[in-house]
């Protein structure tokens, strides 16, 4: 037993070896924050803080979900503005990028490039500059999308970002615009591998487009709208820099806008590290591992649910 051992660790020094630099970069960056940031979330460290760190226990915890206090009321209010956020930007999102990416593969493959670069071109864009064109789209009165949505009749006389509902449709435009590109081309990939004598077969039986859509195209699609959906689930439940530049976030005080219209979880723990005073920090810490946790929870679900379906 011991001479197979032996005969295997040095047979595979070499890649143990190699693969030493990535787990050492994984354990400073990734592994020490997180347990240090789960520390911090049971003790009254602010950013102000010079040694004198004392263990609270829970309090955090209780202080942030209570429901009690200014520092509960704003998580709690970012956490609804959260439940409402991301179902929609997720359902949304993964339909205009299906229904491109069905469209588009109907085109010739030049036409596609083309359409798939222009679509792309947002998701590269740095997140700071997609907030300034759609600040410069829904400026109310003057702005392109602003004016031509008060045309037809929505958002006409309101301020988009601090306007209750309004706001948070305003971050979904601009997180969809910015996100759709990489999901279409995340799915044209996944359509691309799927074989055509699947679908002349499919024309032979006479069927329509709408049952190959549904019958081979989603289908085997799964894979890819299953990590489409964990993906932008995941990303949805930290969003951040839309929101903060959109709501004047230059100054820390009027993060969230008026009434924390556009206020979300990862916000309030950077407006918490600033402003929170004596244990601010450990507050936001606190924050963040319930945030974690609810993605994990949420996470796991998911791969339940589809290792159920397979």
């Amino acid at each position: 037993m011991k001479s197979t051992f032996k005969y295997r660790a040095r047979r595979y020094l070499l890649n143990y070896l190699g693969l030493l630099p990535f787990f050492l970069l994984f354990a400073v960056f990734i592994l020490y924050p997180f347990f240090q940031g789960v520390f911090m979330s049971f003790t009254d460290w602010s950013v102000s803080s010079r040694g004198s760190v004392n263990f609270v226990g829970l309090d955090n915890y209780t202080l942030v979900l209570s429901g009690k206090g200014t520092t509960s009321v704003r998580f709690l209010k970012s956490v609804k503005n959260l439940v409402i956020y991301v179902p929609l930007t997720l359902s949304i999102g993964l339909t205009l990028s299906l229904v491109l990416a069905l469209i588009t593969r109907q085109l010739s493959q030049k036409l596609f490039n083309v359409f798939r670069g222009v679509y792309f071109v947002p998701y590269v864009l740095p997140l700071f500059l997609c907030a300034g064109i759609w600040q410069w789209f829904m400026t109310t009165g003057t702005g392109l999308v602003a004016s031509f949505l008060a045309n037809i009749g929505i958002g006409r006389g309101i301020t988009w970002d601090s306007t209750e509902f309004y706001a948070i449709i305003y971050v979904l435009m601009v997180d969809i615009w910015n996100s759709a590109g990489f999901n279409f081309v995340i799915i044209s990939a996944g359509m691309a591998d799927i074989s055509p004598d699947l679908y002349e077969a499919a024309e032979i039986d006479g069927a329509s487009t709408f049952q190959k859509m549904t019958k081979i195209t989603i289908p085997l699609l799964e894979p890819i709208l299953f990590f489409v959906v964990t993906y932008g689930f995941i990303s949805a439940l930290q969003v951040y820099d839309i929101p903060w530049i959109i709501s004047n976030g230059s100054d820390i005080n009027s993060v969230g806008g008026p009434g924390q219209v556009m206020s979300f979880p990862v916000m309030e723990m950077v407006r918490n590290i600033y402003l929170g005073g004596k244990s601010g920090l450990g507050r936001a810490c606190a924050e963040g591992v319930t945030l974690m946790m609810a993605i994990l929870a949420v996470t796991v679900v998911q791969f339940k649910a589809r290792r159920k379906k397979v």
